[in-house]
């Protein structure tokens, strides 16, 4: 199950749909004096990666969400005006909680982000979702797809759902190998570079593509 919010609503009417403890949490954020920045061109790249990086360390993420620059660099050669970096920033200017989101023609999809853990009374990222929903729904966006959790009912995906309490879809996906010389390629030079690193691997059981694992 994946949460995406609908965005054909105006502002009195999103902010109703919220579950309450978003609009209390927005709320407060802007009692902190935070503001929000799109970054369409990714000048703030160091910015988001030193939040992003802190962010995956806290949560002991697996190695296959450690993107490398290089990764984010060419995301931002090769696709422009197909993202946004939407950072959050204190009165001082610092940013506090930042997310890349990647646009399709009629819809936003939530990537990848952090918040430093250090703001989080400040309720910084309740704040980065509320404005980015409106950001698409004014860029003539129909949805913003938010993703899903680890479980059917964790925390993440609760999380997801106050922002669209009503916004539940189910979704699938087909794995296919369409280039097997070039599966075959990305394999052999996974379990290489493994073993150059003084490690055996295999990948893990179910995760597609597994080179990737």
């Amino acid at each position: 199950t994946n949460v995406v919010r609908s965005l054909d609503l105006d502002d009195e009417a999103l902010w109703s749909d919220y579950a309450h403890k978003v609009r209390k949490n927005v709320k407060r954020a802007r009692k902190h004096e935070l503001s929000v920045e799109f970054d369409e061109s990714g000048a703030g790249l160091n910015e988001f990666l030193e939040i992003y990086l802190s962010t995956m360390d806290r949560r002991d993420a697996g190695a296959s969400f450690y993107f490398e620059r290089g990764f984010f660099e060419r995301l931002i050669a090769e696709i422009a005006g197909g993202f946004v970096f939407v950072h959050v920033r204190e009165p001082n200017g610092r940013v506090i909680s930042t997310e890349l989101v990647l646009l399709s023609a009629d819809t936003g999809y939530s990537f990848l982000g952090g918040t430093r853990s250090e703001t989080f009374a400040m309720r910084p990222n309740d704040l980065l979702k509320h404005e980015t929903i409106r950001w698409l729904r004014d860029a003539g966006k129909r949805a913003f797809v938010l993703g899903g959790g680890y479980g059917a009912d964790d925390g993440i995906y609760r999380y997801k759902k106050a922002f669209a309490p009503h916004g539940d879809h189910t979704f699938s996906t087909q794995s296919l190998v369409l280039n097997p010389r070039a599966f075959d390629t990305l394999m052999a030079a996974r379990s290489d570079w493994e073993l150059a690193q003084g490690r055996t691997w295999s990948p893990a059981p179910g995760f597609f593509p597994p080179y990737r694992s």
